[in-house]
């Protein structure tokens, strides 16, 4: 037993001696020295970072405790903890380095993390990390979002600044698929680049190109496709009589669409005795809206019963100003709605005229609109005390050289013009709104003028005359401007705000129709008139 026990101490006590050893060169306070060593040694601060249209700064404060040269590592990955792959690394001897767009996609989020280089006996430290950060990107899109002017339901027209090496265009449907459009010379002169074959109502994002570089981004989203029984007469061209043809053979409610820069003529009475809309189809190539000439007017067939006539996005002109109407009614009818809604009309003795049999009316409205040279019968005459417009609205408009505008021989339930710019009109002796007759003279629910102007009467008149009505009728006034050349001889409106110039002097060209405003200083030139020339 003796001989065993000494071997067994023979080598038990070296090995003893060597794991001692071990254990103390893994000494716990060897790692902790190494840590705060990298800890040290790391950029100090917060990293931060100054974007441009192309490339992105960031910059930190330098290492403490380390002398002579000193060299950085930048990364850059898409999230804080860089668990997605990096997709930049650079050196930099500075505290600071720039990334460009050849380096990382614009408009993107990225972050950076940053650590000092070991250098000798100088370990590296560890990572100081950003908060994120992008590259601001090129934008030479005109307008984003679109404007809905440069919008249909199948077609954008994207407005840029051209740059020399505007390739390309991708439009992206929101969850879809991308669809590259080439940028040619004429579209880099013209300013745009129309997108046809779009779904309707959908979002879209467009995305602009210079070879692989985006130069801009804006989103927009298609109009909705019209609905309901659609007559379109876009293919049919040459033939200006289809929309006299087609109209009355439509099944009630249809919409019927004409093709813009096309006139379409009604030569004889046409009398309708369905609900309908005329306008005028999108087409971004052509600026002009479908023409209605009228050498003849519109009527209704007796005893009809219509819920809306609508007329939308289109110009009205007649061959003789003395003698036409847009509708002449001298049938027995009954209409919901009659809507005039972005419409130019021009040389009419009048638009709406109720003539003879017991018609009624229940809304007319006149929206978005310009109407000029119109004649003894206005925008809406109830000339017959039999028939009734219960709701007038005239709004959103522009109205000259008109002799009347609102003149009534029945009571009616409201009266609203708002939103107006009224110049040479009404003429001599008439009345801006006239109920004629005594026994059948009131306006229930009153009559309002809000937020327009006033300016001189037709042909250069002084003496017209504001609102004739029974006493009864509330008569209110908000917002409105008179300019000094609107002289009231009888019945003035009342409340009326004066501004001390004539309409020539407020307006740039109002006898040509150009009513932006001259005086700069017009106390109402962001309130009042047709917002079309604020």
């Amino acid at each position: 037993m003796k001989k065993f026990s000494s071997k067994i101490a023979i080598w038990f006590v070296p090995a003893l001696l060597l794991l001692m050893g071990s254990l103390a060169s893994c000494n716990p306070d060897d790692e902790e020295e190494q840590s705060q060593l990298s800890r040290m040694f790391m950029p100090t601060g917060t990293i931060t970072s100054t974007s441009g249209e192309s490339q992105v700064r960031l910059s930190w404060r330098e290492a403490l405790n380390v002398a002579g040269n000193i060299t950085y590592t930048v990364e850059v990955a898409a999230d804080t903890l860089f668990q997605t792959p990096v997709i930049y690394t650079g050196t930099t001897d500075t505290t600071s380095i720039v990334i460009t767009d050849d380096n990382i996609p614009v408009r993107q989020k990225f972050f950076a993390r940053i650590k000092t280089n070991a250098r000798g006996n100088v370990p590296e430290s560890r990572w100081l990390v950003s908060n994120g950060f992008t590259i601001r990107g090129v934008q030479i899109f005109v307008n984003t979002p679109v404007s809905t002017q440069d919008i249909t339901d199948r077609s954008v027209r994207l407005r840029f600044n051209s740059r020399p090496g505007v390739s390309k265009v991708v439009v992206t449907p929101a969850g879809g698929t991308s669809r590259e459009v080439s940028i040619t010379q004429s579209h880099l002169t013209a300013g745009f680049v129309i997108v046809d074959g779009l779904v309707a109502g959908t979002n879209y994002t467009a995305e602009i190109f210079a070879g692989n570089k985006s130069f801009g981004v804006t989103t927009f989203q298609t109009k909705e496709p019209l609905s309901g029984n659609i007559i379109d007469l876009r293919g049919i061209v040459g033939r200006p009589s289809v929309l006299q043809d087609t109209i009355t053979q439509v099944p009630t409610g249809s919409t019927i669409i004409l093709k813009r820069g096309q006139t379409y003529t009604i030569s004889s009475t046409t009398n309708l005795s369905k609900s309908v809309t005329i306008t005028s189809g999108t087409d971004l190539t052509e600026p002009n809206l479908a023409a209605i000439y009228l050498t003849s007017n519109f009527n209704v067939v007796a005893g009809s019963n219509i819920d809306q006539i609508v007329f939308r996005d289109v110009n009205m002109s007649s061959d003789n100003a003395t003698s036409k109407y847009v509708f002449n009614i001298s049938n027995a009818s009954t209409i919901g709605n009659m809507v005039f809604d972005n419409v130019q009309a021009s040389k009419f003795r009048g638009i709406v005229r109720l003539q003879s049999s017991p018609t009624t009316i229940t809304n007319f409205t006149v929206n978005n609109s310009v109407i000029d040279s119109i004649g003894s019968y206005g925008v809406i005459n109830v000339d017959v005390a039999t028939s009734q417009v219960q709701n007038i609205a005239i709004k959103n408009s522009t109205i000259f050289k008109a002799e009347r505008i609102v003149t009534s021989r029945n009571n009616s339930t409201t009266v609203l013009l708002e939103n107006l710019t009224i110049n040479e009109a009404p003429t001599s002796g008439a009345y801006l709104v006239d109920y004629s007759t005594s026994s059948a003279n009131n306006v229930s629910g009153g009559i309002t003028i809000r937020n327009s102007i006033l300016g001189i009467g037709k042909s250069g008149n002084l003496t017209i005359r504001g609102v004739r009505a029974n006493a009864s009728t509330l008569v209110q006034v908000v917002g409105t401007y008179a300019t000094s050349d609107h002289v009231e001889t009888g019945n003035p409106t009342p409340d009326l705000t004066s501004y001390n110039g004539t309409s020539l002097e407020l307006w740039q060209d109002p006898k040509n129709g150009n009513f932006r405003f001259k005086d700069a200083n017009f106390a109402g030139k962001a309130t009042a008139g047709d917002p079309r020339w604020r």
